[in-house]
């Protein structure tokens, strides 16, 4: 996908990684939302965590920052967390900004 492109898509790897690219904004958050909430039902019977890949996600606003919060206190809720994978320094700065950094489980990032 061309990183210049804001549009959000969101596909599921073979390992049930939610891979997303493109914006979390005003328009994307509740794509995202309702991909954690299906993937959390999927789950739901064995455990496990939900995992998200943010390696082409380049902008985040407080909509999608609100999405993935809720994502990550039903993890903890269910004993599990919510990973993030290639979080890139824009996102991670706004974690940082919002005090939000620790509520999450940052498996990795990129430059």
């Amino acid at each position: 996908m061309d990183s210049n492109n804001n549009f959000l898509t969101l596909e599921t790897a073979p390992d049930g990684t939610l891979v997303v690219s493109g914006d979390i904004d005003m328009a994307g958050g509740p794509i995202v939302e309702t991909a954690l909430l299906a993937r959390e039902s999927e789950l739901q019977e064995h455990g496990g965590d939900v995992v998200v890949d943010l390696g082409d996600v380049h902008f985040m606003d407080s909509s999608g920052l609100r999405s993935m919060l809720a994502a990550a206190r039903r993890a903890t809720g269910r004993g599990a967390v919510l990973e993030l994978r290639s979080v890139g320094p824009e996102i991670i700065r706004l974690l940082e900004i919002t005090g939000t950094v620790d509520q999450f489980a940052i498996a990795s990032r990129r430059d």
